[in-house]
């Protein structure tokens, strides 16, 4: 087996942690956006914009506290929970919003790209860190 550089595993580990965080930056402010369409609605229609703009910064923070507390080293346990929750999140996304078309799909497909970027660095990084370990 050739050699490989040590370093290889933790830059992507790190690049993908950014992505993560951008990820999470850029639903931050859909948050925002979410709750300013909430204030011209009422009574259920408006509670439910509110708890969806609730629910979105919760993810965000979560996902950007994660990526860069964990996936930052390089953790396993941050592996699998920056890639679960942002992947249900972006998944629910693509079926409810993008695919029915209420976006355009060049707009909708940003936010998936962002986090399959971080989903294949870190993935990169976790394979480096296995083939380190033999």
């Amino acid at each position: 087996m050739p050699p490989t550089d040590p370093h290889a595993g933790i830059l992507a580990a790190r690049l993908g942690a950014l992505c993560y965080a951008a990820w999470g930056l850029f639903h931050c402010k859909v948050a925002f956006d979410i709750w300013r369409l909430g204030t011209v609605q009422e009574g259920l229609t408006q509670g439910r914009m509110f708890q969806l703009a609730g629910y979105m910064p919760t993810i965000s923070l979560f996902v950007i506290g994660v990526a860069l507390w964990r996936n930052w080293r390089n953790d396993q346990a941050g592996y699998w929970l920056t890639l679960c929750v942002a992947g249900w999140a972006d998944t629910i996304w693509i079926v409810v919003v993008v695919l029915p078309g209420y976006v355009d799909p060049v707009r909708g497909f940003v936010p998936p790209t962002i986090f399959l970027a971080g989903a294949i660095l870190t993935t990169l990084a976790r394979r480096q860190a296995a083939r380190d370990r033999h």
